[in-house]
């Protein structure tokens, strides 16, 4: 029995080096989809970014009143939107071989 499985992990290994791995390459009329896909990670920096500047706004306004704490998360949550959004951007970069 230990040799049929011995056998047949030596087949796959054997496999591996014949199966082709091709470069990924885009369907032709699908150039579009890219763009759209450009133009939402633009969108997402420039709302994560504003979203960062109102939130410090209101840290600055909510210290001068005691109440700091309270808007903190109003940055954070945001930065933490930005480091999700450049994240999957590049894991698709990475994925698509790009």
């Amino acid at each position: 029995m230990i040799d049929v499985f011995h056998t047949a992990v030596d087949a796959t290994v054997n496999l591996t080096g014949v199966i082709p791995n091709p470069a990924p390459q885009q369907p032709p009329g699908t150039e579009g989809v890219t763009t759209i896909l450009a133009w939402l990670k633009w969108i997402g920096y420039v709302v994560v970014g504003g979203a960062i500047i109102v939130g410090g706004i209101l840290i600055a306004v909510s210290f001068r009143r005691g109440e700091g704490h309270d808007a903190l998360p109003k940055v954070i949550w945001p930065m933490a939107g930005a480091i999700i959004i450049g994240g999957g951007a590049a894991l698709i970069g990475i994925l698509a071989g790009a």
